[in-house]
């Protein structure tokens, strides 16, 4: 059996819903002429894919589940006008494929991007805790891909070059950019018929932040595992979400973080540094000797405190920072830069 046919069959078949394109249109058209001296956000946008009809659930104001309609959120900073050209980062939240760490991972990183100039874009995939069908692979590989395409497609008024728009992940939202940026170009056939297909969908840089990488038993964390592929996938469809294995020439650059007490073991990061390597791609790997897991950019006393202004300082190396900070009046805390090597 072709390894998409159990999807297929699982109702994991995206389906270009026009209302969600015409809420896209919509808010752009109601985009100001500039921001001025305010930062500022928009609602959730549908992204015109739909996998099931489902009652979003908040297990607390911070973490989301039962996403069965994939949507973005935009964050401007403050400054902005359409005319700009700046970079843009879309932004996939943790959870495990199950929930959506959506402030912690999501919102309060579109703040931080939009501090030093970016458009920040947190995008909500599909999960599910209850309907296992939900989150299974190839769903919110096509939410990520069609966030990177409709960003691409509508540059003009979001004020972004087609040329800077990276992803950016946590832990398991950490897989789905590593998937994004290895498995740009792979044609699936859930997407046959989607108007967008013509927009590339390639990332031009990764962030990749406490991953989940390898689909592998070695180093694989069991519960993303289950979630996206199941306990005992087919070897094609483990290599293929196995996104150090897909690493080629033309993967874009790639700057990691991971923690060596993580319980996502930071092999997965070390995994995915050596494939960048062995094949030319650039990347950065900041390991810390503690710090854990699901921290975000809090601040907790450990080394992976550093992290956010590494990531600030990487940015601005690989000419993807527009502002070293942003203008006054914003209203998005910023952090100081660090050194790009790569440390342990």
């Amino acid at each position: 059996m072709n390894i998409y046919s159990l999807f297929c069959a699982a109702a994991l078949i995206l389906i270009p819903a026009p209302a969600g394109a015409d809420s896209f249109s919509a808010t752009l058209e109601k985009l100001p002429a500039a921001s001025g001296e305010a930062a500022f956000t928009s609602g959730w946008i549908p992204l015109g894919l739909k996998a099931a009809d489902m009652q979003e659930k908040y297990n607390d104001p911070t973490r989301v589940t039962n996403v069965g309609e994939a949507q973005m959120q935009l964050y401007f900073p403050a400054g902005w006008k359409p005319q700009d050209e700046r970079p843009a980062l879309c932004i996939f939240p943790g959870g495990g494929y199950v929930l959506l760490a959506i402030e912690k991972e999501g919102a309060q990183i579109a703040r931080w991007a939009a501090e030093r100039g970016m458009v920040g874009i947190v995008v909500k995939y599909r999960v599910s805790q209850q309907n296992n069908a939900i989150g299974k692979f190839p769903g919110p590989l096509l939410d990520a891909r069609q966030a990177v395409r409709l960003t691409r497609k509508h540059v003009a008024k979001l004020g972004v070059n087609p040329q800077k728009i990276g992803v950016m992940g946590f832990s398991a939202g950490g897989h789905l950019a590593a998937m994004t940026a290895t498995l740009w170009d792979k044609t699936l056939p859930e997407e046959e018929g989607n108007p967008l297909n013509s927009v590339s969908a390639r990332p031009d840089f990764s962030m990749l932040i406490y991953p989940v990488i390898t689909m592998t038993p070695k180093a694989v964390h069991h519960g993303s595992r289950n979630k996206i592929i199941g306990a005992k996938p087919d070897p094609a469809m483990e290599k293929l979400c196995s996104p150090e294995q897909q690493v080629t020439p033309r993967t874009p650059p790639v700057f990691l973080v991971h923690a060596q007490d993580d319980g996502v073991s930071c092999a997965n990061s070390q995994l995915m540094e050596k494939a960048c390597r062995d094949n030319g791609v650039p990347v950065t790997l900041r390991l810390y000797s503690r710090g854990g897991h699901g921290y975000g950019m809090e601040k907790r006393g450990n080394p992976t405190d550093a992290w956010p202004a590494a990531a600030g300082q990487w940015l601005k190396e690989q000419g993807f920072s527009a502002h070293p900070a942003a203008p006054r009046g914003s209203a998005f805390p910023g952090e100081g830069a660090s050194s790009g090597t790569r440390r342990e």
